[in-house]
């Protein structure tokens, strides 16, 4: 089997396992669609499918090269931006929404957890399909007792890179959703230069741009400390994250905006009602 037929069967399967997944969160808990429950368990499993199929990247550098990676990272964002749904699957917005809306706070907190904890589990759902071993290269990928860092510049040029990178993306989807009306043109003109993005960096500090993947795939790896970790991939990104929001405006993510609960909904319809009577007479 050619590595790119086996790429792409992990790639079905990381999708189909967050599937499966999503469905039994919908379906076997007893919970309604807006609680907290249920978007927590929505959030893991969508940034379970984020942080994944990203353990197969280097597998495709290796035999394709830059080329590969473009492709690879194009298509796996196109699938994304059409399945992945009811999470967010990133830190940045999370602290950008605190900071606007403290009363998002606890809940940022809860989702950032899971966030952990989905990028954690990713790595043995991608440990359990090289456990198949479809391919010669998942043989060698389950017997690694070690990783190396992809961070092959100093700290600090490893923080501008992340950190515009982050920034850069953020203006071009300002951009892109300016320029083109249309919603699936936006798409493919995003993740084209997403894909496009990942190759211009990827040789210097592997072109994350998301803290949580980075976590997933390279924290405590060898060749950079948990400090320079943290500066690298969190708090660069971080700031360019927010650098993008100051110039380009913000949006606060749904699964962090609390519901309110159903008794007090009603009373303010019945209040808006009585005022609106009270008008009319």
């Amino acid at each position: 089997m050619r590595v790119w037929v086996a790429s792409i069967v992990y790639y079905a399967y990381c999708y189909a396992v967050c599937e499966v997944l999503r469905w039994l969160v919908l379906t076997v808990v007893p919970k309604p669609r807006q609680s907290l429950t249920i978007q927590l368990l929505l959030e893991f499993v969508g940034t379970l499918q984020i942080c994944a199929p990203m353990f197969d990247v280097g597998t495709v550098m290796e035999h394709y090269g830059l080329f590969g990676v473009f492709i690879e990272i194009t298509g796996l964002e196109i699938v994304n931006s059409f399945v992945l749904r009811d999470a967010v699957a990133h830190p940045c917005p999370l602290v950008t929404t605190c900071y606007r809306r403290s009363k998002a706070f606890r809940r940022a907190v809860y989702v950032f957890f899971v966030q952990i904890l989905a990028a954690y589990s990713s790595y043995f759902v991608a440990r359990q399909f090289w456990k198949f071993g479809i391919h010669d290269c998942h043989h060698e990928l389950l017997g690694a007792s070690t990783c190396s860092s992809d961070l092959t510049v100093a700290l600090a040029v490893g923080c501008v890179i992340e950190g515009a990178a982050t920034f850069i993306g953020k203006a071009f989807e300002h951009f892109a959703s300016e320029r083109y009306p249309d919603s699936t043109t936006q798409v493919l003109v995003n993740c084209s230069f997403s894909g496009f993005l990942c190759v211009l960096g990827i040789n210097f500090t592997g072109m994350y741009a998301n803290p949580i993947v980075a976590w997933a795939c390279t924290f405590n790896c060898e060749g950079v400390s948990h400090f320079g970790h943290l500066f690298v991939y969190w708090l660069a990104p971080l700031a360019g994250w927010y650098a993008a929001e100051i110039f380009f405006g913000s949006e606060d993510s749904e699964v962090l905006l609390e519901d309110e609960p159903e008794p007090e909904k009603k009373e303010k319809a019945v209040e808006s009602k009585a005022k609106e009577t009270k008008k009319e007479k």
